[in-house]
């Protein structure tokens, strides 16, 4: 999910090295929230089944007081099952859950190291303050006046939420699919030999994803202004000048597919 509440931080690490976050906003966690919930939900209810059974099973037989049991051991595997579900989900799964992995985010420290055990517990246990007094309203608000998108939990601990670079990078490949399937271009036969197909550089390839990630937002007219001399300089490095002749824009989209395996991690 692309939200415009979702915000860029730029992280130092001791290495001197710098990375860069996209925070997981209040509507992407959500929706990864409501799906962890989901799971929580057919989990609880098969516990509650199974108690039930369990106490009529044992009802007015030799264990006379096992219901009185019964009711303090599903309290605490309650508990146990949804903070536990959360803790060891994100600590086993890379500081994921279910829910956050089908969205594309991950739980990580300040410093963009991976989230330990300890601030992963941290931050689970505040979860019972963050939902206060309901509907995780003390939590979204906090995330609403956070720089980082951060819950109380998240603050304590250390942590916050991001969003996968890889998983934005196929969002924005289907996007661009759709914005060019949109257009209508006609389909190019472009054959390139793979000595001049090595010859394309890291500049090259920006020059061209420059262009291509222009089709979406920009006018036609204004996109085939653009295309010609771009298309005009990779038809001579490349050897194709007879494919240009039709259509820059086709030309530019049809090489655009055949290289970016070569170039999109």
């Amino acid at each position: 999910m692309n939200e415009s509440l979702d915000k860029e931080v730029t992280v130092i690490t001791p290495e001197q090295v710098q990375l860069q976050f996209q925070t997981a906003g209040i509507g992407s966690r959500a929706v990864a929230h409501l799906l962890d919930s989901l799971i929580l939900l057919i989990v609880n209810g098969l516990l509650f089944v199974f108690v039930i059974l369990v106490s009529r099973l044992y009802s007015g037989s030799w264990l006379p007081d096992l219901a009185d049991y019964l009711i303090a051991i599903t309290i605490v595997l309650w508990i146990l099952l949804n903070l536990g579900y959360f803790v060891c989900s994100e600590a086993f799964m890379g500081g994921q859950t279910l829910g956050k992995r089908r969205l594309g985010m991950r739980v990580i420290q300040n410093n963009g190291q991976s989230a330990t055990l300890l601030s992963i517990i941290i931050r689970n246990l505040f979860r019972l303050l963050d939902i206060l007094p309901a509907f995780y309203f003390v939590g979204m608000l906090s995330m609403f006046l956070s720089s980082k998108d951060k819950r109380v939990g998240d603050m304590v601990a250390g942590t916050m939420v991001v969003i996968e670079a890889r998983f934005e990078r196929v969002k924005r490949r289907k996007q661009l699919e759709k914005a060019i399937a949109r257009k209508n271009y006609p389909d190019i036969a472009l054959h390139i030999e793979e000595a001049l197909r090595q010859g394309i550089t890291a500049k090259d390839w920006q020059l061209l994803q420059a262009w291509v990630e222009r089709v979406p937002t920009m006018y036609d007219a204004k996109l085939a202004e653009l295309a010609a001399p771009i298309a005009h300089y990779f038809a001579i490095k490349l050897d194709q000048d007879s494919a240009i002749a039709h259509d820059a824009s086709a030309f530019l989209v049809k090489l655009y597919e055949i290289l970016r395996e070569d170039w999109e991690v």
